[in-house]
C-alpha cells in the first residue's frame, strides 16, 4: 500500500532542506536502501519516521500524509488559523462593544482560553467556529 505522493512531498521536504540522501537518512536515522523506498512511494513511511520528519524539518505530519496544500501546511493548519482569527476578533469586538478595559496579555489569555475550548469540541462536525457573546462575555468577566 502506497499513499499517493508521498514520496514526493519527502523528497520536496529533503530538497527544501539541500541535502543529498545520504544526508537525509542520516538525520532521520535510517538506511538509505530504506528511504529511496519511501521516496520512490514503494513503502509508506510508519508513524515513527513521520514523527521524526515533523521534528528535524517542522514538517506538518498531516501535510506529509495529504498533501492537500502547496505550503507545508495541513488543511487542518489553516482551518485552525481561520477559526484562532474568528475567536479573537470577537473578543476584540466584544470588549469595544462592553467599553471594557483589558491588558494585552488578558485579552490573549481570553483567545487562548476560548480556542483551547475550541479545540477541545468536535471541530469538524460543528460549523461554528467562534464562541457565542454569552461564552465571550463570561471569560472576559474573569479578565477584565
Amino acid at each position: 500500500m502506497s499513499i499517493q505522493g508521498m514520496g514526493e512531498r519527502l523528497a520536496a521536504v529533503r530538497n527544501v532542506s539541500k541535502l543529498s540522501q545520504e544526508d537525509m537518512c542520516r538525520r532521520l536515522g535510517i538506511s538509505r536502501s530504506a528511504f529511496q523506498n519511501y521516496e520512490r512511494g514503494q513503502r509508506v513511511l510508519p508513524a515513527e519516521l513521520l514523527l521524526k520528519v515533523y521534528e528535524e524539518f517542522d514538517v506538518d505530519p498531516l501535510w506529509m500524509l495529504e498533501g492537500d496544500t502547496e505550503t507545508g501546511k495541513s488543511r487542518r493548519h489553516d482551518e485552525f488559523t481561520q477559526a484562532y482569527r474568528k475567536i479573537g476578533l470577537a473578543v476584540e469586538n466584544r470588549i469595544i462593544e462592553r467599553g471594557l478595559i483589558v491588558t494585552p496579555e488578558k485579552k490573549w489569555d481570553a483567545i487562548d482560553f476560548l480556542f483551547a475550548e475550541f479545540l477541545n469540541l468536535d471541530v469538524f462536525s460543528s460549523t461554528e467556529s467562534a464562541p457565542n457573546t454569552q461564552r465571550i462575555d463570561s471569560i472576559l468577566g474573569l479578565v477584565a
